[in-house]
């Protein structure tokens, strides 16, 4: 019997026929199928197959006889869409006559009733094996992946058909629509035949195989719908992760997890990015510009969110078995934190509209952290040294690093000690603990810090309004130290010191600030403990202007006040004054018991006002001994700072020893090279703080000679340090009322120039103190009329004066952008602290040999004006030189002073430009 007559023979076949021939007709129908290449004859057997056939064949034979050989229908089903593609494109090109664009029509409209065919076909055949009840996976292997092929193909081609037909769609719409309808039917279908399924420890590998293959065909199968059609893709979602939770215990050691995560993570990145240019835009004011779409935009949270509860739930369920998707995990919580407030990158839109993303997306954020707090690739991405980022990226990952912070304590301590106390092999990525993370991404948050930028305040609730965000990094780390393990406190200590010495002030300040709390809730002895190794620590090195020295300072000052009073006691004991001054230069005094006060006071002028004397008397005047007067100056300074003007236990006499030393001093100055040596200037810093103390006391000849070397020192340019010292000085002087002498008009005249030099300095901290001081002598002074002739010189500086008095704001330009200026500020301070790095990792013992520890053999004469010089230097050398550059510098302080009076000439300014031109050739 030939093909076609067996064909016709078959299609009258009755139900029972069918089942009583079906083992000698299926096999013939399916080798008929795969041999012949026309299309319509493969759909017509295909459907006699399927509707005839397969109800006869037993459900334990189904596989065998008829599903294994449905691999051929994903060609004949692809051929299709291809000719069906070749068709469209034939006919968008081709401008004939209207009878061909019909015959294309017809043709196309065919070629898609054969499709739906095929998925009627399919159809019958989920139909048939669902009546069957539930059934084991190796019954039915190959339909599900034919299926799936098929709804691949068949959505891609709808959601491509705009592009494929072209003019011809409003045509074929409606054959087009019966393929979707079809389509999502078949489904449909598919999900409750996959419900029916059921895996058992008696499954075999290949069936748990099958199934992992099936879910990751689905996921691939939500991208396609996702812009297609939003529920079909929830369908999707649904069905996958209802059957992987069902599953977990079987799929958990063979179900690629981080495809179906990253997958995820993608979509839900876009979903995020469409949802923000959905929601109503607002202005600066925070008025509403642009409406948006509000309901496509409350339609698209409610989609993300769920989106976001299947993506917990495979983070909760396959915590250990996420492999690289961590990492798309850790990018995606990024990015969300990164657009919404209190983010600087949050986009401009509606308050509500945020209060909706925090709802359905924002939340998640937290148990993803909580669920993810175990994974070893988690815990690299956020403490990864060397990790760069977008700058607009630390901020969140700083919040991201503080949830971990808040969550550890309650962790296992196996997870406490890898963030903790990290075990990194060379072959890993190099990581630190997560306390120095935080730190180090605090760093990176300069502009985020300035702005004093609000977040809830999660633990006390006494700001509803919320906190600073150093409010916020310093209750979250305070309540982490509270429960740190004991096992690794010596990482907490070595951490804090660490940050306190480092030049960036933000991370010195909070960890000066947890050391506080850690000093004020331990016990008294670590308190103990701290203060004597920070204080040995301080005694070990140079006094200096340092960053790093200075904030050990601070650090000193706050823990002393948290000692007991036996262990304040002992402290007195272990440093004393004659052998420690430079630590009693900061040291506050009011902080020790007030019976030991007095003594203190006393053992720090006497030893003090003898380093004085010395100094004064002295044949020479070493650096060492110079810089040895400036701390003893310093000493002096805390006490009249700290105990008031004429402080217990400082007796009259010593008072006036002070009093007598420091005008004598003053007179062996050299002004003019205060801003070439460091030590100098220094002393002279010094000088001029102990004697705003002094005021009251000082004689106007004192005071002309302190006046005058001031002006001095400002014309050579100075250090900020010193400019810094006499604005507070200046202000000083309004409690002086000065004595009818010969000397008052000279100080009168002198104290208008001083204030208009110090109100014009461009340093923003020096013109902000130089107002105050100004003011504050206004205040007080008896010698009114120097206010008005300090006003009088320049109208800028009097306009500024104006304002501040009359505390009007100075307003910035429309083009001055706050985060702009400190997110600029912020690399400026970056390049200047890597450059402090550079320079101490080159060269930390010649510094300290040639600026603080100065040889004998390198002594500096302080004993006039003109002989302070080295005497290593060649002899000859110094005669020939040494007048001609005192000479040049005399010539320079003239030019400032005639520029003072009056704008310099054209013609001069031109020649000391060629001047200067030939100087820098020289050196």
């Amino acid at each position: 019997m030939s093909q076609t007559s067996f064909l016709e023979d078959v299609s009258t076949w009755t139900e029972n026929t069918c089942s009583q021939k079906w083992m000698e007709a299926v096999p013939k129908l399916i080798s008929y199928y795969e041999g012949t290449t026309e299309a319509s004859k493969r759909v017509d057997i295909l459907k006699l197959l399927c509707s005839s056939f397969l109800p006869c064949v037993p459900i334990e034979k189904v596989e065998e006889e008829v599903f294994s050989h449905f691999d051929k229908v994903h060609h004949i089903f692809d051929e299709l869409l291809q000719v069906l593609v070749n068709l469209a494109s034939s006919s968008n090109g081709n401008n004939d006559v209207e009878k061909q664009l019909l015959d294309v029509q017809e043709q196309i409209i065919a070629k898609l009733q054969m499709a739906l065919s095929v998925i009627d076909s399919l159809q019958a055949c989920i139909q048939h094996v669902c009546s069957m009840g539930e059934l084991a996976m190796d019954k039915i292997r190959s339909l599900p992946t034919a299926v799936l092929h098929v709804l691949s193909g068949a959505y891609t081609h709808c959601k491509d058909s705009g592009d494929i037909y072209g003019d011809l769609l409003t045509m074929v719409s409606d054959p087009l629509s019966a393929l979707f309808k079809k389509t999502h039917s078949l489904q449909m279908s598919l999900s409750s035949l996959l419900d029916l399924v059921k895996l058992t420890p008696a499954s075999s590998d290949q069936d748990i195989d099958d199934m992992c293959t099936v879910l990751l065909r689905l996921h691939e199968l939500s991208a396609i719908v996702n812009s297609l059609d939003v529920k079909i893709m929830v369908t999707t979602w649904k069905t996958v992760s209802r059957l992987a939770c069902q599953y977990k215990d079987f799929l958990k050691n063979r179900l690629d997890v981080a495809v179906l995560v990253t997958s995820l993570c993608k979509q839900i990145e876009l979903a995020y990015e469409y949802l923000l240019q959905l929601a109503p835009q607002c202005d600066a004011d925070g008025m509403v510009s642009s409406d948006g779409d509000h309901r496509a935009f409350s339609k698209s949270v409610k989609i993300m969110g769920f989106q976001v509860k299947v993506l917990v739930m495979f983070v909760k369920e396959f915590d250990d078995y996420l492999g690289s998707c961590v990492k798309d995990l850790y990018a995606m919580l990024l990015s969300w934190l990164r657009y919404v407030p209190p983010s600087l990158h949050a986009p401009s839109i509606s308050p509500q509209c945020f209060d909706e993303i925090r709802r359905q997306v924002i939340i998640a954020v937290e148990p993803l952290t909580l669920h993810l707090l175990g994974n070893r690739q988690f815990m690299e991405c956020l403490t990864d040294c060397e990790q760069e980022l977008m700058p607009e990226l630390s901020f969140p990952r700083s919040l991201l690093q503080l949830r971990v912070l808040e969550m550890l304590p309650k962790c296992q301590a196996e997870v406490q000690d890898n963030w903790i106390c990290p075990q990194v092999y060379p072959e890993d990525i190099q990581r630190e603990s997560i306390l120095k993370a935080v730190f180090r991404s605090l760093k990176c948050c300069h502009v985020e810090l300035s702005l004093s930028v609000v977040l809830p305040d999660v633990h006390c609730g006494k700001k509803p309004g919320g906190v600073t965000l150093y409010e916020y990094v310093c209750t979250q780390i305070c309540g982490f130290v509270g429960s740190y393990p004991e096992r690794h406190f010596w990482l907490l200590e070595q951490c804090l010191l660490e940050n306190v010495v480092c030049p960036n002030l933000h991370s010195a300040v909070l960890a000066i600030d947890v050391w506080s709390f850690m000093a004020r809730y331990g016990t008294a002895d670590l308190c103990r403990d701290h203060v004597s190794f920070i204080a040995r620590l301080l005694c070990t090195l140079p006094a200096n202007p340092c960053p790093g020295y200075l904030h050990l300072t601070l650090l000193l000052r706050r823990l002393i006040k948290f000692m007991a009073v036996e262990h304040q006691e002992e402290f007195i004991k272990e440093f004393c004054v004659e052998e420690n001054l430079s630590l009693w230069s900061f040291i506050p005094l009011s902080t020790f018991a007030r019976a030991a006060t007095p003594q203190i006071v006393s053992s720090l002028t006497t030893t003090a006002t003898d380093i004085m004397r010395k100094w004064i008397n002295g044949p020479t005047r070493t650096t060492a001994l110079t810089s040895e007067l400036a701390i003893s100056l310093g000493c002096l300074s805390n006490i009249y700072n700290q105990v008031g003007p004429l402080p217990e236990g400082l007796t009259a006499s010593q008072h006036s020893a002070v009093l007598g030393a420091t005008q004598s001093i003053w007179r062996l100055i050299p002004f003019k090279l205060v801003s070439e040596n460091h030590v100098l200037h220094q002393l002279v810093c010094s000088l001029l703080e102990i004697s705003s103390y002094l005021i009251t006391d000082l004689e106007n000849k004192d005071l002309l000679e302190i006046l005058h070397g001031i002006l001095t020192v400002l014309k050579s340019n100075p250090e900020d340090a010193f400019r810094l010292t006499a604005t507070t000085f200046l202000g000083s002087l309004g409690k002086k009322k000065l004595d009818p002498t010969f000397e008052q008009g000279q100080i009168l005249n002198k104290l208008p120039q001083l204030f208009t030099a110090l109100l014009k300095d461009r340093n923003p901290l020096i013109h902000q103190k130089a107002l105050e001081a100004f003011a504050k002598f206004a205040e007080e002074t008896s010698h009114e009329a120097v206010v008005p002739e300090s006003l009088q010189q320049d109208s800028n500086v009097r306009e500024m004066v104006v304002n501040y008095l009359s505390k009007i704001p100075h307003i910035p330009s429309e083009t001055y952008n706050l985060p702009k200026y400190l997110d600029q500020q912020k690399w400026h301070l970056q390049k200047y602290m890597d450059s402090m790095t550079t320079a101490s990792n080159e060269s930390p013992a010649q510094e300290r040999d040639t600026d603080m520890q100065e040889p004998a053999s390198k002594r500096l004469k302080y004993d006039s004006e003109t002989e302070i010089q080295p005497e290593t230097k060649n002899k000859n050398e110094d005669a020939i030189y040494t007048p001609l550059l005192n000479k040049l510098r005399d010539t320079v302080a003239r030019f400032h002073e005639l520029q003072e009076t009056s704008a310099l000439p054209s013609w001069v300014t031109e020649e000391l430009k060629r001047l200067n031109t030939e100087l820098g050739d020289l050196t």
